[in-house]
């Protein structure tokens, strides 16, 4: 074979190796992350700000990939047709381009974009210089093409552009505590910031069996009885049951009117008003509501109009900041690690943080399990109240009742089996 019959076939692999850059190229921009170039340009580098530049530009970047890749295409099809047709004949070319079409998609469309995917920030950085040059030489073409483009999409209502998506978001967080850029509290804090609307006060309160209230008829010895036995600077007051809470005591008024009233004293004109909250309330909702209220308690109801348990402000910013200590608290781990590998953990534990404590990630990802309670998630999965000892498991967990108040789950014992011996959620 001379090189006059070579040279079509070098031409051709040459023009394959474009296609392939610029399918390199247009899935790495659609698929990269905004955030992450402006922060790699932000701390001075000149390829990731060249890499901004068409993102800036992405419409004239998307037009100037769409011309180069049917300029290339179009020209390996043309010389590989010429070059089988000089040397094998016309009977040839159904043949060739049925190859070609197939090299052609699977080295220069799909193993490039496919390769490009996997590392978008990396191969974007990379093509942005020639890409750029590329904008400037088809600039004429790729302008009046956008123009045409950008007119007939306003013939038609768009979705809202979100410009970052929430797992972004997670996955910004993420990247900058591995690059030390944030440390590992400030990025809890800001984790927890964008989860908190999903939460709901069904999982912040306090329950209906742990609620400590005084009954209005109650003696004032029998008051100050409860009063000295508990931490509350308020407590709720009800009528008859639970269910009826009338109203909110506060401590410090109570005793200064008792005092200087003695036996005297009448417990009603003492209580404040009630503020009822259902169990679904969002307590990014609940919160400004509470504030502008000048409430710190709230009780919270269920679908019947009976008392679920109670919420506080404090409670609230808990699932902000983390757990608030006051002076009188008796510290205690929720989490505990065992000498045997196992963890004991509260029912009241949300079933994120214990897999977190664990380093397990869900392989169903559930939204809907992430803000449950350990308790609550446990009493789930048994058709019957369970007992001490009785375990279901969950992939490659396997979780135990360990301890049982009144029908109330309290703690349980999470052990992480060996990946070998998963059998999938069984009860």
């Amino acid at each position: 074979m001379d090189d006059g019959s070579r040279l079509p076939w070098i031409i051709a692999i040459v023009l394959l190796f474009c296609a392939a850059y610029f399918g390199v190229a247009e899935t790495a921009f659609a698929s990269a992350s905004r955030n992450k170039i402006k922060t790699a340009a932000e701390r001075g580098d000149p390829r990731a700000r060249s890499a901004l530049f068409v993102l800036d530009h992405f419409d004239r970047a998307v037009t100037t990939i769409l011309i180069g890749t049917n300029i290339v295409h179009l020209a390996v099809a043309s010389i590989v047709t010429v070059a089988v047709t000089r040397r094998w004949g016309l009977s040839a070319v159904s043949v060739s381009t049925i190859l070609t079409t197939l090299v052609v998609f699977f080295a220069g469309e799909m193993l490039p974009k496919s390769i490009a995917k996997k590392y978008p920030e990396r191969f974007s950085k990379a093509t942005a210089g020639s890409l750029r040059a590329l904008m400037t030489l088809f600039y004429p073409l790729s302008a009046a093409l956008t123009w045409i483009g950008q007119g007939a999409a306003k013939l038609t209502k768009g979705d809202a552009e979100i410009s970052v998506t929430e797992d972004e978001l997670y996955d910004i967080i993420e990247d900058m505590t591995e690059e030390g850029t944030l440390d590992e509290e400030q990025g809890d804090l800001i984790s927890s910031a964008l989860q908190f609307g999903e939460v709901t006060v069904e999982s912040v309160l306090t329950p209906r069996v742990d609620l400590v209230a005084i009954d209005i008829a109650d003696s004032l010895e029998e008051i100050l009885a409860c009063i000295k036995s508990t931490n509350h600077s308020r407590l709720p007051v009800y009528e008859g049951s639970v269910d009826n809470i009338i109203g909110v005591l506060q401590i410090r008024r109570f005793i200064k009117a008792y005092l200087r009233q003695g036996d005297a004293l009448e417990l009603r004109p003492l209580l404040d008003e009630v503020f009822f909250v259902h169990q679904s309330t969002n307590i990014d909702e609940l919160l400004p509501v509470m504030s502008k209220r000048r409430q710190n308690m709230a009780v919270v109801t269920d679908n019947y109009g009976g008392t679920l348990g109670i919420v506080t402000v404090e409670d609230i910013l808990e699932e902000l900041v983390g757990e608030i200590w006051d002076e009188d608290d008796v510290v205690e781990e929720t989490v505990v690690d065992l000498p045997d590998g196992s963890i004991e953990t509260d029912a009241d534990e949300s079933v994120s943080d214990v897999f977190e404590h664990l380093g397990f990630e869900d392989p169903e990802e559930d939204e809907e399990l992430v803000n449950t309670l350990m308790g609550e998630w446990a009493y789930e999965q048994f058709t019957a109240i369970p007992q001490p000892g009785d375990s279901f498991r969950y992939h490659e967990l396997e979780i135990t009742v360990t301890e049982m108040e009144h029908n109330r789950i309290r703690k349980l014992k999470v052990v992480r089996l060996p990946e070998t011996e998963e059998g999938g959620e069984e009860t």
